[in-house]
Parts: structure tokens; C-alpha cells; sequence
């Protein structure tokens, strides 16, 4: 794509930026001979090293750290946020707008309203991303679970029209000599999409896609609390269609 569509595509972004980060070797977008001069071509991956520099830069960020932050390995963390009916409009698209957000989804019957999916070089980005929600009083205080590895569960390999119809996250409780074990064997459930260990209140958070309410009662009852070392489980059922997944940026990678 040209320049032109790169700057639409990142607001406020400057076009002496573009080139500065040429300059310095940041970015390396395709040369395509022209009569007089070559013209830029950029790719999708120029675009997102240029949007993950550009919002850092926007942050103060001199731009070697932005550099060597960007080149980091993604660091998962999940969110839940407690948000008041009046301004859950405003919150999702708020979400929606912060590039280190991957997915949201509204839960049934919850103590929390939104679960939150984000993607951070370091840790304390999590929490200033979450700030400008609650610098504004849109949500209460969330309760955060940053994820320590992953693994990808059987379902996740399933083409998308073969996924169900029904997400879920369970949050599962079990001695920390157990989580490995546990991990390993979530990975063999049909239905569980990825389970990750996590720090805080929780000990693993598994993402399952099932067809329907009775499938995700046996799932979670006869074969994740069934699991030897497995003390408890809370379970977040996501609301219908009231979820969406970024399907751009860098490819997690999973232990």
C-alpha cells in the first residue's frame, strides 16, 4: 500500500515519522521502480511496526526504548472489569480503539460485566492501558490475570465453521505443583481453545468453544473438575454475539 493509506490508517500519524523510521532501518518497505523515482510499498507488518511506534512515541517514549519494546514478545493478561450499564457503550468502544486490546467479551452473571484480552511488551502496560478507562469513571477497580505461557487447546486448530456456537472462560484453582500436569492435560480436551498459568487469585484460565449449555456443563464438570488436583472452578459464559477478536498484529507464541 502507499503512504497515503498508511497515514489513514493510524491517526494523527505523521509522514516525516514514516521516513525518519526508514532512515533508521525500524521498518524496510518495498521499492517499486517508477520513470523517475522508486514509490514505497508498504506491507501489513510495516503498518503495525508503525502504528506500535507511533503510539509510543505519542506516550513520550525517545524512540530506541519504543524500538526495543516493540521487539519484545507479546505478554497476555486478561482483565475483569466491572462496568456500569450507562457507559458500556462508551467502555467498548473505548476497547475497541486501544490497539493492545485483542478481544473483549460481555459475560453472563458475573461479579465482572467485560472480560478483557490484552497484549503488552511489559507488564505495567496493562495498567495504563486499564487507567484511561478508569481515569475517566467509566469502569470500578479490575481484577487482572497476567498470563505466565500458554498452550493452544485441540479446538483451536478446528476451521471456524466447525467452532461452536457457545465461549466460555473458566478460571480454575488447583495447588501450584499441580499446574503443569494441569496444563498438559487441558491441552488434550476437545472444546478448550487455549489454557494459560497465570499470577493472582487464579491458577489457569482456559478459553472453551462448545455447542451448547449442555456440552459446557460436561466439559467443565466431568473432565476439567475432574482433573485429580483440581480444587475449584469459576466459570464466565460470554453474552451471544457480544464479543470480537483483532485478527491482526503478531502472532502469539505459545510454549
Amino acid at each position: 500500500m502507499e503512504l497515503k493509506d498508511v497515514l489513514a490508517q493510524v491517526p494523527g500519524l505523521e509522514k516525516r515519522f514514516v521516513y525518519y523510521l526508514e532512515s533508521l532501518g525500524y521498518i524496510r518497505p518495498t521499492r517499486l521502480p517508477k520513470r523517475r523515482i522508486a514509490r514505497r510499498d508498504y506491507g501489513p507488518a510495516d503498518v503495525q511496526r508503525i502504528r506500535d511506534l507511533w503510539r509510543y512515541y505519542q506516550r513520550g517514549y525517545a524512540l530506541q526504548a519504543a524500538q526495543e519494546l516493540v521487539a519484545r514478545p507479546r505478554q497476555r493478561a486478561y482483565a475483569l472489569l466491572e462496568v456500569p450499564r450507562a457507559h458500556r457503550g462508551r467502555v467498548w468502544d473505548d476497547l475497541r480503539a486501544m490497539s493492545e486490546v485483542r478481544a473483549a467479551c460481555l459475560l453472563y452473571g458475573a461479579p465482572a460485566d467485560v472480560l478483557v484480552c490484552l497484549e503488552v511488551a511489559v507488564e505495567p502496560e496493562v495498567y495504563e492501558v486499564l487507567s484511561r478507562l478508569l481515569s475517566h469513571g467509566l469502569v470500578g477497580a479490575p481484577l487482572v490475570l497476567h498470563v505466565a505461557r500458554s498452550v493452544a487447546g485441540p479446538a483451536a486448530a478446528r476451521p471456524p465453521e466447525e467452532a461452536g456456537d457457545m465461549q466460555a472462560y473458566v478460571l480454575i484453582k488447583l495447588p501450584a505443583k499441580h499446574v503443569e500436569d494441569a496444563l498438559r492435560a487441558l491441552r488434550e480436551i476437545a472444546g478448550v481453545v487455549e489454557a494459560g498459568v497465570t499470577y493472582g487469585e487464579t491458577d489457569i484460565i482456559a478459553k472453551v468453544v462448545v455447542g451448547d449449555q449442555a456440552e459446557l456443563d460436561a466439559l467443565v464438570f466431568r473432565q476439567i473438575q475432574a482433573l485429580p488436583p483440581v480444587e475449584s472452578t469459576r466459570t464466565f459464559i460470554v453474552v451471544g454475539d457480544l464479543h470480537w477478536q483483532r485478527e491482526d498484529g503478531p502472532p502469539r507464541r505459545d510454549d
